[in-house]
This record gives structure tokens, sequence and C-alpha cells, in this order.
């Protein structure tokens, strides 16, 4: 177990890391659930390396890889349907984090401060994307329906500008 002050400073570690998913995602204009989506993946994914560490990888590996199944269905619900499903994913993920991979027995093959920092991690992206739900920015329908007004829009633009014979 970690003291307080390396259980701030790995915390600390994992809130620049959502920082900088963060910002990638504004810089790339990928909307925040699903590049969180992304991220939950491979989060969980990590646990399944850490697993083939142990002193029974087969039966860890499995244990990690219905982790990963579990949190992918909260990813992949949140790719096609509502942000908030990724919300619940990361909002869930870090109890699963501390009771198998901190207090538990994976503790025996996750790092700690890995977990700790991941938890952090965890918890500024469900913050960050219920945000962006909230305003708006996460949902794909919202974004889809954005991108079709434009381009119909940009339609009859041009049919206008057809019909009172300027160049198309």
């Amino acid at each position: 177990m970690l003291d307080i002050t390396e259980i701030l400073i790995f915390a600390a570690v994992g809130l620049v890391f959502a920082l900088g998913l963060i910002g990638l995602s504004r810089w790339s204009g990928l909307a925040a659930s699903r590049l969180g989506a992304y991220a939950l993946i491979a989060v969980s994914f990590l646990y399944v390396g850490f697993a083939l560490r142990a002193e029974q990888p087969g039966a860890w590996a499995g244990f990690e890889m219905t982790g990963v199944a579990v949190f992918a269905s909260f990813a992949f619900m949140s790719i096609v349907g509502a942000p908030w499903w990724g919300v619940a994913g990361f909002a869930l993920h870090p109890f699963y984090a501390i009771y198998f991979h901190y207090v538990g027995a994976g503790s025996a093959f996750a790092p700690a401060p890995f977990v700790i920092a991941n938890v952090a991690f965890d918890v500024g992206m469900a913050l960050f994307i219920a945000y962006a739900a909230l305003r708006g920015r996460a949902a794909p329908a919202a974004i889809e329906a954005q991108a079709q007004r434009r381009l119909a829009a940009r339609s009859q633009h041009r049919a206008q500008r057809r019909d009172t014979g300027g160049a198309a």
C-alpha cells in the first residue's frame, strides 16, 4: 500500500493523462465519448498485460478479459448510444481497480502506482464526458444532426445559386 504522498503524486499523474486526453479530444474534434470509449478499452487491456505477469497467468488473464468484456460493453454502448454509458464505465472502473487490484488479490501483479493513477484518470474522464454530454458536445447523434444541417444548408444555397443563374 502507498502512503498519502505517493497516492497524491500518482493521482496527479493520472489527472495529467486525463487532461492530455481531453486536450487531444478538443484539438482533434473527436467526440469526447468516442475517445473516452477507446481509452476505457485500452486501460482495461493494460490489466490483462499485468495479469500475464502473475504466478497463474491463465486464470488471471481470463478474469481480466472478463473485465475487458464488461468495460468494452460500456465503451461500445457509449459509441453507438448515449455518452452516459461511457460515464458509467469510467465511474465503475475505479471501484473495479481499487477492489481487485489495489486491496484485492490482483495487487500481487498490478503495480499500485498504476492503479492509483488509473483511478484518477477514470474519475477525470468520467467527469469530462459527463460535462461534455451536458454541454451537448459528446453525443454522436447531436454531432451527426449538426453535420446534416450544414450539408442541407449548402445544398439549399447551391440550388438557389443555380436557380438565379450563378455558378453552382
